[in-house]
């Protein structure tokens, strides 16, 4: 069997989709997991051995790819793409989003010849350049798998992200602010609220003006785990996601959500079924799909039930980790020709 290592940046204190992804597959075989500062990541990558090394695509940078690169031209190596840091810039900076990947982005990728993604929306984008992409999409822990059930007249929301401009919430404050009921639903927001400090603290101010909100920062796994399947509904308004985890999660609770149609969200979910999709950036829309659940119990429960339908589909972690597997295998076993 060959040997993969995977080596991300350090997450230090933050937790977010694409680390629990990365740890969950490396706990079931998928590979073997190596973390590395930006400092210290020439000096892990000479020690570190293996048939086949994938870069997490956090590192897909001018200033921070190139030791990937030098490797790549002695061993194999890949980039397992959770999303492209130009396009994670563009919306934490509040520009729109561009729908390409920069010409760095794609030479690199074309140069390592490999990419490993979560879910079928880079593969589309990057369908045009020399690369061999393969698929593992997550898994699921059962723990996160529950029927649905009868709520309270109060509608839980809950949103899972550090509170960064990538993630929209200023988009779901502006959506709860126009709603002339403040009693019918209350929001939970868990995630860093240091990751950007000015635009938390631009939220908070606007959430406490609201009432209703609780920003409750960064939690462990279990404890988010243990929020979302007691929400009635998913919100998430990011401006650029891949393969969103969280959605994956809620879904599996027989949590609906309201969210915008980004990356492969609307290939995982079906709009008016499991979930409400708007395109990004039109809050309108997100206003009227959240009045329409917060309104309607009987709404929510429909999309639930439609939910926990959906998520016998969705494979568990190990069954998630033994198919990258076969990707990655097949990959070295058969490397593609370059052009």
């Amino acid at each position: 069997m060959a040997r993969v290592v995977l080596v991300q940046p350090d997450p230090g204190s933050a937790i977010s989709g694409g680390y629990l992804y990365n740890s969950e597959m490396a706990d079931r075989g998928a590979w073997e997991l190596c973390q590395a500062t930006a400092e210290r990541l020439d000096a892990v990558l000479e020690t570190v051995e293996g048939d086949l090394v994938l870069a997490d695509s956090l590192w897909l940078t001018e200033s921070a790819f190139e030791p990937f690169l030098r490797r790549a031209r002695r061993r194999r190596i890949g980039v397992l793409m959770h999303s492209f840091p130009s396009l994670i810039a563009a919306a934490e900076e509040r520009r729109p989003v561009p729908r390409e990947p920069t010409p760095f982005e794609v030479r690199a990728l074309e140069e390592v010849g490999l990419v490993l993604a979560p879910g079928p929306h880079y593969a589309d984008l990057l369908r045009a350049a020399d690369v061999d992409v393969r698929i593992a999409e997550p898994g699921i822990d059962a723990e996160w798998r529950s029927p649905p059930r009868r709520r309270g007249e109060r509608c839980s929301l809950v949103s899972v992200g550090a509170v960064t401009a990538r993630k929209g919430f200023l988009d779901v404050l502006s959506a709860l602010e126009g709603r002339p009921e403040r009693d019918d639903w209350q929001w939970t927001v868990v995630g860093s609220l240091i990751a950007d400090a000015a635009y938390a603290g631009e939220v908070a101010e606007r959430a406490a003006r609201l009432g209703g909100v609780s920003l409750v920062g960064q939690l462990a796994p279990d404890e988010v785990r243990a929020i979302v399947t007691k929400a009635d509904v998913l919100v998430m308004p990011s401006y650029d996601e891949n393969q969103p985890l969280v959605l994956l999660e809620a879904m599996a609770a027989s949590v609906p959500a309201v969210a915008y149609d980004v990356g492969a969200v609307a290939r995982m979910v079906t709009h008016d079924r499991e979930a409400l999709l708007s395109p990004i950036g039109d809050t309108r829309g997100l206003a009227e799909h959240l009045a329409r659940l917060i309104g309607d119990e009987r709404e929510r429960y429909r999309m639930a039930s439609a939910c926990f339908e959906r998520q016998k589909e969705l494979p568990s972690w190990e069954t998630a980790a033994a198919r990258a597997r076969t990707e990655l295998e097949h990959a070295l076993a058969h490397p593609k020709r370059r052009h």
